[in-house]
């Protein structure tokens, strides 16, 4: 399985933010990433459509996250970045009715699903600190 470059970019952005002491500017954002400002402002339009940041405008404007670290999954920022991993067999789209790989498919479905939304921004920014 692979995740989309939107679903990693995405996580990436909310990680720098996260980390960022204060309101972090899409110029920063862009050095840091060394994605073009145009992808960026995609990216950064689905997570705020999301729920996942916020931003403001003006001299000191930028980006925060809306909620706070503890409260934002992984799975929240894949959902906003449109990365659902959905699985067909697993999720009845599959129409074979004898669909060999529909019961590991539906288990590995739930297991990533309870990982990824279980596992936070804070826990992946604890992660990054003890390394």
């Amino acid at each position: 399985m692979k995740f989309s470059t939107r679903a990693n970019y995405g996580l990436r952005l909310c990680f720098l933010i996260g980390v960022a002491d204060e309101t972090i500017s899409l110029s920063l954002l862009t050095k840091q990433t060394g994605l073009s400002q145009k992808y960026l402002e995609q990216l950064l339009g689905m997570l705020k459509k999301g729920g996942i940041v916020s931003s403001t405008r003006g001299a000191n404007g930028g980006y925060v996250l809306a909620r706070p670290l503890d409260e934002i999954s992984v799975k929240d920022v894949l959902l906003a970045v449109n990365d659902h991993f959905e699985i067909d067999c697993a999720t009845g789209e599959c129409h074979d009715d004898y669909c060999p790989n529909r019961r590991i498919f539906l288990r590995l479905y739930d297991q990533m699903d309870e990982i990824l939304s279980s596992f936070t921004l804070k826990d992946m920014i604890d992660d990054y600190k003890c390394h």
